[in-house]
This record gives structure tokens, C-alpha cells and sequence, in this order.
């Protein structure tokens, strides 16, 4: 793949600050946009990114149990206090705490 295609790929997933978002990562919900999925009610509601799609981000939010198709201009990646990226590990819905040890 050329240069300028894998650059082109890579930034369609790009967080409302350009930042890249990856599988696992824990994002938050930045704006609305009814249509595409992200509900008013969802504002600031943080979830993590389980799957992408040609120009979409598939989130689980926090507390719900289905999977949401996002642009990824509508969210804003989280960081954890040392300031890596928060992964699906250290997050966990309230449902599946005490499924795992």
C-alpha cells in the first residue's frame, strides 16, 4: 500500500482532535448528530471502541449493552492519569464485574 494511502486509512479514524482512535480504546462522546447515532442523551457517556468500519466507529457505552456506529469526529479518545490510552481491560460494564476475576 502506498505512503499516502495507508495515511488516508489511518486518518478516517480519527478522534474530534486527530487523534487516532484504536480497537479498545475508551472514548467519550464529544457532539451530537441524531442520525448517525449519537443521541443527545449520550453527550459526554464514555464507552469503549470495539470494532471500525470504512468511515465508522462501533462503541459500547458504558451501562448499555448494544454497539453504536459513530463518526469518529463525534468522539474524543480518553487517557488514563499517566496518560496512555485507557484499553478495554481496564474498563469494565457493571454487568460483567462479577463475571471476571
Amino acid at each position: 500500500m502506498p505512503a499516502d494511502a495507508a495515511r488516508v486509512a489511518q486518518s478516517r479514524w480519527c478522534d474530534a482532535e486527530g487523534i487516532h482512535v484504536s480497537l479498545f480504546c475508551r472514548v467519550e462522546q464529544v457532539a451530537e448528530h441524531p442520525e448517525h447515532g449519537a443521541l443527545f442523551s449520550r453527550l459526554h457517556k464514555r464507552g469503549v471502541v470495539i470494532g471500525r468500519g470504512p468511515e465508522v466507529l462501533y462503541v459500547r457505552f458504558e451501562g448499555e449493552g448494544q454497539v453504536i456506529s459513530l463518526s469518529p469526529q463525534l468522539v474524543r479518545l480518553l487517557t488514563d492519569e499517566s496518560g496512555t490510552r485507557g484499553e478495554w481491560e481496564t474498563w469494565r460494564p457493571a454487568t460483567d464485574r462479577g463475571s471476571r476475576a
